[in-house]
């Protein structure tokens, strides 16, 4: 039938649901208040918290377990409700969702479509209280709640905590919010959260089998050991297929009631294709993908090995330079030691030398000092000598006057040595400005040598030298 209308059917599946925006205690964006009438609650008793629901199902069995491997010494770690228990898993989830749909804004929207959004409305109303009736389906109610003897009716199956539908937004759709519910948990307490064994108990399970490449050889993989061992792929998945089953049935129900085929496009890559032709597709295309990632992977191993002994050999090559590097530096700290060596004799001789001056210069200045004072005598006695040259003496004048002669004497003596010692000290001085000329050309500390050292004894010898020198 080429005029028959198709309209796209959607079971998306969500692990992390939104309890706020499904019972619309937070109100979307895309929210029209006139049609908020439309929106409907399945399970009445929204009330009751997820905790409450959680403490029914898995209270007393959780308990049991815990406690028997308290006993063995390991059950302590555990927290102490399965609520909390799922709540820290990093795997499992308190709560898990499917969105049911059928076309999409465009084709059943209540903005450009509004008579197929309220027909797709009514048959999704219908399609609601068809899964609520499932038997692998149930709900928690107050009344459950308040009977202690209550447990679901199955073994395994989809425990509905939440199903409203929301006729508000761009396009008519139900949330289904569950918790997987099964009593053969192969591991810890028997009853659980266990998402894939759940629907393996209701008979859809999910298998896995060997990848094929486009030809149709098998896949295989190098294990961390180096063996060789199959690739696995999902081939299938039985929250998928579940789903999927009751796609058909709204399917049917659609084309029944409606006379709407159903459309695969959009988000759905496999068209119009069967379902296990399009598994098949999938996983042969799969172990491609995987068959090529590891060409890529190979590709950077071999990449980061060619890199690595490029590195290394260039690692080599600085720890050749820096060792030599060290060598060198150690030749140059031992010809500054000996040059510092050198430099502390010099400065110890310079030192020595300069003492002797100073020694000198003091003696020097004694030496000026009595010169000055029998130079002074001299002059007085000849003085005298003139006064007394002419006049006749007595025994006691020629006394005097022998004296007189001596002082002279004496006089002209103290001269001729202070010439000497002016001559000695200009000899010093000469010495001295060598000796200044050669610490010049040393800096020890960031200071000329010389500067060093006459800070170090003090500016008066210098002062005194220049003062001889004159």
């Amino acid at each position: 039938m080429a005029n028959t209308k198709k309209k796209t059917i959607s079971g998306a599946m969500y692990s992390k649901p939104n309890l706020e925006h499904n019972l619309r205690e937070h109100i979307p964006p895309n929210s029209v208040e006139e049609r908020r009438y439309l929106n409907l609650v399945y399970t009445k008793d929204e009330d009751i918290t997820l905790e409450q629901v959680y403490d029914k199902l898995f209270a007393a069995s959780y308990q049991e377990w815990r406690e028997k491997e308290i006993k063995k010494g390991r059950g302590k770690r555990f927290p102490k409700t399965y609520y909390e228990k799922i709540k820290q898993d990093k795997q499992k989830h308190l709560t898990y969702e499917i969105i049911w749909q059928i076309g999409d804004m465009r084709d059943t929207g209540f903005n450009l479509n509004l008579e197929d959004a309220d027909k797709a409305q009514a048959l999704l109303d219908d399609f609601a209280i068809y899964l609520l009736e499932l038997p692998e389906v149930c709900v928690v109610t107050q009344k459950e709640l308040d009977d202690p003897e209550w447990k679901p009716p199955f073994d395994a199956g989809l425990v509905v905590h939440h199903m409203t539908y929301h006729g508000d937004e761009n396009s008519p759709h139900i949330h289904m919010t569950y918790i997987p519910y099964t009593t053969h948990s192969k591991s810890g307490a028997p009853v659980q959260n266990v998402f894939s064994q759940m629907f393996e108990d209701i008979g859809y399970p999910t298998t896995m089998r060997q990848a094929t490449t486009e030809s149709g050889e098998l896949v295989w993989q190098t294990d961390k050991n180096g063996n060789q061992v199959p690739q696995m792929k999902r081939n299938k998945h039985g929250g998928v297929d579940w789903v999927e089953t009751q796609k058909m049935v709204l399917q049917k129900m659609m084309m029944e009631r409606l006379g709407w085929d159903r459309l695969y496009k959009g988000s759905n890559p496999r068209g119009n294709m069967e379902l296990s032709d399009y598994r098949r597709e999938r996983a042969a295309e799969a172990a491609k993908e995987a068959e090529l990632e590891l060409e890529a992977v190979m590709d950077k191993v071999v990449s980061g090995q060619e890199a690595l002994k490029v590195q290394t050999e260039q690692l080599e090559t600085l720890a050749s330079n820096l060792q030599k590097g060290y060598e060198a530096e150690e030749r140059l700290t031992t010809k500054i030691a000996d040059k510092y060596a050198k430099l502390e004799k010099v400065e110890q001789d310079l030192t020595d030398k300069t003492n002797e001056v100073e020694r000198q210069v003091q003696k020097l200045d004694m030496l000026q000092e009595d010169a000055d004072k029998a130079e002074k005598r001299a002059v007085l006695a000849e003085q005298i000598y003139d006064y007394f040259k002419d006049t006749p003496a007595s025994e006691r004048e020629h006394e005097y006057f022998e004296r007189i002669m001596d002082l002279t004497y004496e006089n002209g003596n103290l001269k001729a040595e202070n010439q000497e010692l002016k001559r000695e000290n200009s000899r010093l001085r000469e010495k001295l400005e060598k000796a200044y000329d050669f610490m010049r050309q040393f800096t020890i500390g960031g200071m000329n040598m010389l500067e060093k050292f006459l800070r170090s004894i003090g500016e008066w010898v210098q002062q005194k030298v220049a003062g001889l020198s004159r």
